[in-house]
């Protein structure tokens, strides 16, 4: 057995930043096992489940093979212009923020139990 992940090496990354197997796997309408073998390398993932994924996963092909590092390919639409304000705000103002999120996610996480 070859291992073939070195041809995607942001597969698995990628996936699971958003999904399970399984998830991904009924949502591409695949097998949850196939999903395995393609990540583990034990086969090569044909270029529509790469493709599939990227869609999916909001993230382009060249971030799943490797051809880009920017970190920008992996976030949302969304997530990409909250990063962008954040970086042009005052050294301070990153510090408030940073605070506000933190407590939001507590009280998320809270209403969530």
């Amino acid at each position: 057995m070859h291992n073939h992940l070195y041809l995607y090496p942001n597969l698995k990354t990628v996936r699971k930043s958003k999904f399970s197997q399984k998830e991904l796997a009924e949502l591409i309408g695949i097998s949850q096992q196939e999903i395995s073998r393609y990540e583990c390398g034990e086969t090569k993932a044909p270029v529509n489940f790469i493709k599939d994924v990227a869609d999916i996963c909001g993230v382009s092909t060249d971030y799943i093979f490797g051809r880009s590092r920017s970190t920008a390919d992996m976030l949302s639409e969304e997530e990409f212009e909250m990063l962008e304000l954040f970086s042009k705000l005052s050294e301070e103002n990153k510090i408030k923020i940073m605070e506000r999120a933190e407590v939001l996610f507590e009280m998320q996480e809270r209403s969530e139990l």
